[in-house]
């Protein structure tokens, strides 16, 4: 299960666009291949999430080793060649992209929680783009330029 859950991760990676050099439009596509694994494989992230809150001793570092490098190059690839000119002069961009995070993955699990409550995928996709927009606005106002 966590050999097939890493290559379903590794083919996602593999799908983002790392010629787009602004970081938001690189999140909302992120965004967009996370919602095609989650309609593909709709239980890749809940398994990833249980696998890694293991407890049992003989198996939780296994798992950390198999796990932990995906999630590390992940990150690496989302930032990859970010025209980071864009942020305002004086934002510490380390502690943006931090926040940045947090709402990202916050309004993440809240979708990934969200998305069995619509019978129309198309539906959900579009009011989960609308969303994130508003709150990628936000952002964007407050650390760009």
């Amino acid at each position: 299960m966590i050999e097939l859950s890493v290559q379903v991760i590794e083919d996602f990676y593999e799908q983002i666009d790392l010629s787009e050099t602004d970081l938001f439009k690189r999140l909302e596509n992120i965004g967009l291949q996370k919602l095609h694994i989650q309609e593909k494989h709709p239980q890749i992230f809940d398994f990833l999430t249980a696998a890694v809150q293991e407890e049992s001793v003989e198996v939780k570092e296994t798992i950390r080793k198999r796990i932990d490098p995906i999630y590390e190059r992940g990150t690496e690839l989302i930032y990859k060649d970010i025209d980071y000119s864009k942020f305002r002069e004086g934002i510490d961009i380390e502690k943006a992209i931090e926040i940045l995070n947090w709402t990202m993955f916050g309004f993440s699990d809240k979708a990934l929680r969200q998305i069995n409550t619509f019978e129309n995928l198309e539906e959900f996709r579009e009011k989960y783009f609308a969303e994130w927009k508003r709150y990628s606005e936000i952002l964007k106002y407050s650390f760009y330029k």
